[in-house]
């Protein structure tokens, strides 16, 4: 069995019976640390909305005072822990003796049942009309029998697109199956990622400490099932995999955790899942000594996933295609989302959110230092694992254009790895790393719970500081709490299709409503309307013609004060060529009888037409 060293840590069992548990100067740390928490929280309450310093966080008020409480709670949270830690550890110590396995699996059992209780109900609260449309949309058309890159175009990834459509299988067409499926994927991930750190010596406190902080970093930020936090789970995944497969390479579970997580990650975002299965499989190459048996099994995980994809009807072809297709205008999948759709203030939070975390990785430098000069290539490459970490987390930062702590999972990973397993931390950079997933975990908990992404999806455009919490009682959408706005769009799109003939095209933020009223989709059409995202820009004149084709009777579109133009009230129709715009002003009358909704009707002269 190959093992890479660990340094060893002395047990606190071995201390002499009269020697102090807490010295004189942990003991003011941690009233230091008292009096911080307690500032911290005191800060958090009365944060002011109003301070003009940091006007150029945001003009929304509310918003600013929530980045700012999120601040608050990342860098108190920090500093209060740090202090404490001793203490903590000295209180731990009590605990140990009394501890029992039993206890080890409720605690488990615990905190999956918090993952799927904080997933649901926050999951339930806000609707994104952008985002959301590409989930419910994706899983609708899957429904219809509709394939994703044969009957309509789509970049987003296979097995982002199967998530959904098992979910709507198991559980229901709704947005609840969702949220479900969402919940189940978090808690079998938290074990994974939990048994797998517990393999590479890391404590049991410590395992479930970490494995928890990559789940709120990546699922409990969002709240819904979305290609980015899909994927950077099993990106963590996979890469706690790799590093038991180096360490222990011939035990059976862990070649099968190896080979399970290697064949999802194939299924997932291909930028992501890309860079960490390469880095992934040839360190591994590298640093194990039963070659054939990683190429065996590294072949049998990519024809399980490629046998996955034709179960599903799914031409691996028209995917390849789809992704090579918009790749190769922005220089990589769905680039234009990523960091230039930050502001200033995010990238700089961002850039000090990646220092941070990678803090606890300097102790690489003289170990790969020292590698070279021994020629210790297996030891040096088993080093550059963590490199892949760093590198994973600036990629995704560039091209993601998600919460920045959604991108650092693997680099979670991989500090706790070393700072609590590989042990070649020491005790200053140990407590460092307790402090950051402590602050991690709370600020990722309050990113959640007040819904910041959905804001950063349209702020008014479904979503809304306050009056949000319109219960929706029926239908796909049941049980979700929602603005008075989207109760009334809602209300006027139900109107609009019982009073008009179809076949019904949505525009923008409104394709979910196909499976809210239970429409059909229109076939070779995409999924959302956004050259270079969502198809190829090149294809926008091919897909206006199959748009014509389908002859619709009734565009249903939202309004929107905030573009001007002749279609002033169609929100993102930026997205829309000019001649999408001409087809619809010389093809439709417009009807702003609603005030939430415009809806089109087909000219006379157009219906007379074969």
């Amino acid at each position: 069995m190959h093992t890479i060293p660990s340094d060893p840590v002395p047990s606190c069992q071995h201390a002499p019976r009269g020697e102090k548990i807490l010295s004189r100067e942990n003991v003011y740390a941690a009233y230091v640390g008292l009096a911080i928490l307690v500032f911290t929280i005191l800060a958090f309450f009365y944060m002011p909305a109003t301070i003009h310093i940091f006007n150029r966080i945001s003009k929304d008020w509310i918003y600013k005072q929530h980045v700012l409480r999120l601040d608050v709670v990342l860098f108190g949270g920090f500093l209060a822990v740090y202090c404490l830690v001793p203490a903590l550890d000295t209180s731990l110590r009590f605990f140990r003796k009394l501890w029992r396995n039993s206890y080890t699996y409720i605690a488990l059992l615990g905190i999956c049942a918090f993952l799927c209780a904080f997933l649901i109900h926050m999951g339930r609260w806000q609707f994104g009309g952008y985002d959301y449309n590409i989930a419910i949309e994706t899983g609708w058309r899957q429904v219809l029998g509709q394939q994703p890159y044969v009957d309509f175009p789509t970049t987003t990834s296979p097995g982002f697109n199967l998530g959904i459509k098992y979910a709507y299988r198991l559980f229901g067409v709704s947005w609840d199956a969702t949220l479900y499926f969402s919940a189940i994927f978090a808690c079998l991930t938290f074990l994974w990622m939990y048994w797998l750190m517990v393999r590479l010596s890391l404590g049991r406190l410590a395992a479930a400490g970490a494995a928890f902080a990559i789940e709120c970093a990546a699922m409990l930020t969002l709240c819904f099932w979305w290609y980015n936090n899909s994927v950077m789970i099993l990106a963590a995944v996979f890469f706690l995999s790799c590093l038991a497969y180096a360490n222990q390479p011939r035990m059976a579970s862990v070649q099968i955790s190896y080979f399970l997580s290697l064949t999802l990650l194939s299924l997932m975002k291909p930028n992501m899942a890309g860079v960490m299965i390469a880095g992934g499989v040839v360190l591994l190459f590298l640093v194990t000594e039963w070659k054939m048996r990683l190429v065996l099994l590294t072949l049998a995980a990519a024809a399980v996933a490629a046998g996955v994809l034709l179960l599903n009807h799914v031409s691996i072809p028209a995917m390849l295609a789809n992704y090579h297709s918009v790749a190769k205008v922005h220089g990589g999948l769905l680039s234009r989302t990523g960091s230039r759709v930050l502001s200033m203030f995010d990238k700089v939070c961002a850039l000090i959110g990646f220092i941070v975390l990678s803090v606890p990785l300097l102790v690489l430098v003289p170990r790969m230092r020292k590698h070279i000069s021994e020629r210790n290539w297996k030891g040096f490459a088993f080093s550059l694992f963590f490199v892949v970490a760093m590198i994973l987390a600036i990629y995704g930062l560039a091209t993601n254009g998600e919460f920045r702590d959604l991108e650092f999972t693997v680099l979670l990973a991989a500090g706790a790895v070393l700072t609590f397993g590989l042990r070649w931390n020491g005790p200053l950079l140990r407590r460092v790393y307790i402090a950051i997933i402590f602050a991690m975990i709370a600020g990722d908990l309050y990113y959640g719970a007040t819904r910041m992404r959905v804001y950063a999806i349209g702020p008014h455009m479904y979503f809304e500081w306050q009056d949000n919490q319109r219960p929706i009682e029926s239908g796909f959408l049941k049980n979700m709490r929602v603005s008075a706005t989207m109760i009334e769009v809602e209300r006027e799109v139900r109107l609009a299709k019982s009073s008009n003939p179809g076949p019904f095209f949505f525009g923008p933020r409104m394709e979910f409503n196909y499976a809210v009223l239970g429409l059909p989709s229109p076939e070779h059409s995409p999924a959302w309307w956004d050259p270079g995202a969502a198809f190829p820009a090149s294809d926008q004149n091919r897909l206006i013609q199959i748009w014509q084709e389908h002859q619709f009777q009734t565009l249903i579109f939202l309004h929107s004060d905030s573009l001007n133009g002749p279609l002033a009230d169609q929100v993102d129709y930026n997205f829309y060529t000019k001649e999408f715009r001409d087809a619809i002003l010389h093809g439709y009358m417009k009807d702003q009888s609603y005030p939430f909704i415009t809806v089109y009707h087909r000219r006379a002269t157009e219906l007379n037409q074969p």
